[in-house]
C-alpha cells in the first residue's frame, strides 16, 4: 500500500455481528458483547439470535486495537482469507471474551462453548479493509 494512511471512516463496508442467545444467558450481556465488538451498532433480538449491523470501517476499531494488541493478525489474516467469497468474509469472536472486552479469534465454532459471534464484512474494496484491519499503523 506504499506506506499512504487511509481514511477509512467512509469507506464503502458494511459489518454484521450475530450470535445465538442461549436460554441460560442473559440477554443484556450478550448484547453488550455485540456491542463493544460491533462498535456503535445497537443489536436487535429476532429469533432466538442478536444481530447487529452498522457501515463504516470505524465499527471494526475494537477488532482491530484487539487484534493487534494480541499479535493476532496473523491468524485473523487466515480466517479472512478461508473465509472469503467475493466482497464478503467472515471469522468467529469468542462469545464470553467478548464480554470481558477481550478480542478473542475463534478458527472453529466449538472452541466458544456458548457459541461464538460471527462477524461479516462486506465491501468492494475488501483487499483494502483487510490491510487497514491488519495494518499496525
Amino acid at each position: 500500500m506504499s506506506g499512504k494512511t487511509y481514511d477509512l471512516q467512509d469507506e464503502n463496508v458494511k459489518v454484521k455481528a450475530e450470535t445465538v442467545l442461549n436460554p441460560s444467558e442473559d440477554p443484556e450481556k450478550v448484547k453488550k458483547c455485540l456491542q463493544y465488538v460491533a462498535n456503535g451498532c445497537q443489536p436487535v433480538l429476532k429469533d432466538g439470535r442478536f444481530e447487529a449491523t452498522c457501515t463504516g470501517s470505524l465499527s471494526l476499531h475494537h477488532i482491530r486495537v484487539g487484534v493487534r494488541s494480541k499479535s493476532s493478525s496473523a491468524v485473523l489474516r487466515k480466517l479472512l482469507e478461508w473465509n472469503r467469497r467475493g466482497d464478503l468474509t467472515w471469522f468467529f469472536l469468542n462469545k464470553q471474551a467478548a464480554y470481558s472486552r477481550v478480542i478473542s479469534l475463534a478458527e472453529h465454532y466449538e472452541e466458544s462453548p456458548l457459541g461464538p459471534i460471527k462477524v461479516t464484512i462486506t465491501s468492494n474494496n475488501l483487499d483494502r479493509i483487510i490491510e487497514w484491519l491488519l495494518s499496525s499503523k
